[in-house]
């Protein structure tokens, strides 16, 4: 514990925890030892957060109560005064968060499915396949796993995304779940998850971490010249500088890479206009305490700090002394607009750092922001990591098409890669919801972009590409600034998740039980303003049937990423389209080369799929049943998908309507020759997923999933 008077202690680390031996030596399993320590998702601390949370939604356990704002705030964006950005390293989506409930995880029906049946879960691994696994200890995750842009695009495999065993070996399949890391789900548990953040690209940390700093790797794909001073491109701390928004790096400025050092995340400092040169350093401008750029960079020459190389909150405290410093009240140098933090190895969670000491870092951070309210509750806090480190994630990241510009190293896309975590904790984000819209590293400058704007003092990046524009959000439709919920949540003690991971943690081989994850209260996702959807229809004359591609709301502007693939028929290929609601796009399959034979499916963001299979019937014979079918989607309060019944042909159609997923049961109806029939087709909070099948002997089938928008501008 720190003795510096100027550095407030972390109140959960005051006193040193110690996990009593009676549990240490019980034989207990890690679930176990956290519930005897009431550190587990269903203890108290939980349940706190949780009961706190839900008032953002207008309910108390006592029944309905009015939202009324809090004093001080106007439920706009004017009460954001503060935006902390702390990213941490080299975990999955699926990895930390795929068991989560509520989320985009190992229950996700919608997820790519391969030519021979199996679905994306289902790695092939020579003649075999290997699943996602729950690993019982934390040390089965600290294998640090390639994480190469090679071995990236290699478990793409050209969109395929079918080769991560190859590419990233076995290992890449195992995952946590909140009996392994208490804190950070119950950390989700309470405020937003975004789970469809990508990393920007599909390789290592530098090029991630530019992307965030940036808005771009200038091509860059591998690791190197974090230190180099020759990178010139415009980075969004000098955007800040020009539009006058205060800003700052904190980073321990040592040459390590254990719990000391910046572990070479601070990317800027590779740029000319902060690297610690001989010009910059006797520049005074440049090196003035709390307006230069090499400060505000903290690039200062490496220099050693005198912190132990430990995990003792001396060091913790130490590494993180200026951010803490910054929080307190009259500040010598206060928390500026905006602010990014840089963990030392050890505290960053990279295998083979742990996440509990990771969490611990975090919570340091965040008890710093809360030591003082007028920080706290105007602060939104975004906790991201830079890449996946090779674990394995299900959902496919959006493509580019070829010759998208700026989005290329050489024929292959720069990204975006692998899904990443995205926590944004704030009185804007409480409640314990997800979204899921597409975002990226360059999301995060979008929302400063968006927020420096409405304070009349517009810092815009000139280098994210109108492609990344279009597809990636820019976290506003995760922020409710209308309904702030003040407080603080209890999350579980992290000074003795950490004391358990000095221990060892966990008896190898446990099996932990079945209800491992239902102590976590499922996550409420927030409505988006837009969808992608897909049409379909069949050109008897030419033997063609095409998947008309459309978006409907959202901003001007707004893209999302659609992929085709065949089913049957074809090669496995992954044809990418880019769709807008001024452009939608066809996908067309030429059925006459395959005996009038159809069979493909599209996927994109929050569950999209379009599956259409059959035979093409030729022009003029309709002595059979010849389905067909119409579907719209209709928004408002509880959105429907209207589905339009044909039968062109001369025979009795029977039509199957199936719920795969999500609500609506199964309904038979008949449809006469030359009639219609209209069902209008339920959906669970606007998600829906409905296989159609009729009994023509034609291998007719149908689906559509997906989610509608709850606004009326869809």
């Amino acid at each position: 514990m720190t003795t510096d008077p100027q550095l407030p202690p972390s109140d959960d680390t005051a006193q040193p925890v110690m996990v009593p031996q009676s549990v240490l030596r019980s034989g207990l399993s890690r679930r176990g030892m956290l519930k005897a320590m009431g550190l587990l998702g269903g203890g108290s601390a939980l349940a706190a957060g949780a009961s706190m949370a839900r008032p953002a939604d207008g309910a108390a356990a006592g029944g309905p109560v009015a939202y009324a704002l809090p004093d001080g705030f106007s439920g706009t964006i004017a009460d954001l005064k503060h935006v902390v950005i702390l990213m941490q390293e080299n975990r999955s989506f699926d990895h930390y968060y795929g068991a989560m409930p509520g989320v985009r995880g190992f229950n996700d029906k919608q997820g790519l499915r391969f030519p021979n049946g199996t679905d994306v879960f289902s790695q092939p691994s020579g003649s075999s396949v290997v699943k996602p696994k729950h690993v019982t200890t934390v040390a089965q995750t600290t294998t640090g796993l390639a994480h190469d842009y090679g071995t990236g695009t290699g478990a793409w495999n050209g969109g395929r995304y079918n080769n991560w065993i190859p590419a990233k070996g076995s290992a890449t399949m195992n995952y946590l779940t909140g009996e392994e890391i208490p804190w950070q789900w119950s950390l989700a548990s309470n405020y937003t998850l975004c789970d469809n953040y990508h990393c920007s690209v599909m390789g290592p940390t530098t090029p991630n971490r530019l992307y965030l700093w940036t808005g771009s790797s200038n091509g860059v794909t591998s690791n190197g010249g974090e230190t180099s001073g020759n990178r010139a491109w415009q980075t969004y701390p000098e955007a800040l500088q020009a539009a006058g928004v205060s800003w700052r790096v904190y980073v321990d400025n040592n040459n390590g890479d254990g719990w000391r050092g910046d572990y070479e995340d601070n990317p800027i400092r590779g740029f000319a206009t902060f690297t610690p040169s001989a010009a910059n350093l006797a520049d005074p401008v440049k090196t003035a305490p709390g307006t230069g750029v090499v400060w505000r960079a903290n690039s200062f020459p490496y220099a050693p700090d005198g912190l132990p190389d430990d995990d003792s909150d001396t060091n913790l405290n130490g590494v993180l002394g200026e951010f803490i410093k910054a929080c307190a009240p009259g500040a010598e140098h206060p928390l500026p607009q905006v602010s990014w933090i840089v963990a030392p190895y050890e505290w960053s969670e990279h295998p083979s750092a742990n996440p509990e000491h990771g969490a611990h870092y975090t919570n340091r951070v965040i008890k710093a922001l809360q030591s003082n309210p007028d920080i706290w509750n105007h602060t939104l806090l975004v906790l991201n990591f830079d890449e996946n480190d090779g674990y394995f994630d299900h959902v496919l990241p959006p493509a580019p098409e070829p010759g998208t510009a700026g989005e290329f190293a050489g024929s292959t896309p720069i990204g975006y890669g692998a899904r990443v975590p995205m926590t944004l904790v704030s009185p804007w984000t409480r409640g314990g919801w997800v979204n899921s819209e597409v975002f990226d590293h360059t999301s995060v400058i979008r929302f400063l972009e968006v927020w420096t704007a409405s304070l009349g003092t517009p810092a815009r990046s000139t280098t994210i590409t109108p492609w990344r524009r279009a597809v990636s959000g820019d976290l506003t439709s995760a922020i409710d600034f209308t309904r702030p919920v003040l407080g603080t949540p209890s999350l579980p003690d992290t000074a003795a998740l950490v004391a358990i991971a000095r221990a060892g943690g966990a008896i190898a081989g446990q099996v932990p039980s079945e209800d491992k994850w239902t102590d976590y209260p499922a996550l409420r996702p927030r409505p988006l303003p837009f969808h992608p959807h897909g049409t379909f229809s069949e050109n008897r004359a030419t033997g063609k049937v095409t998947a008309h591609l459309s978006l409907a709301g959202g901003p001007a502007g707004k893209a999302v990423s659609l992929q085709a693939f065949p089913d049957k028929y074809k090669p496995f290929t992954n044809t990418p389209y880019t769709v807008t609601a001024a452009a939608g796009r066809d996908h067309t399959w030429d059925a006459a080369a395959f005996q009038g034979r159809y069979a493909f499916s599209v996927y994109g963001p929050d569950g999209f799929v379009r599956s259409h299979a059959g035979t093409v019937l030729p022009a003029g014979q309709n002595n059979a049943a010849v389905p067909r079918v119409d579907v719209d989607l209709v928004p408002g309060a509880a959105p429907t998908v209207a589905l339009t019944l044909h039968n062109d042909g001369l025979q009795q159609v029977r039509y199957t309507l199936t719920a795969n997923d999500h609500v609506g049961g199964v309904q038979n109806l008949w449809v006469a020759p030359g009639a219609t029939q209209k069902v209008d087709w339920p959906t669970a909070d606007g998600s829906y997923d409905i296989v159609l099948t009729a009994d023509t002997g034609t291998g007719w089938r149908h689906r559509y999933a997906g989610r509608i928008a709850r606004t009326s501008a869809a």
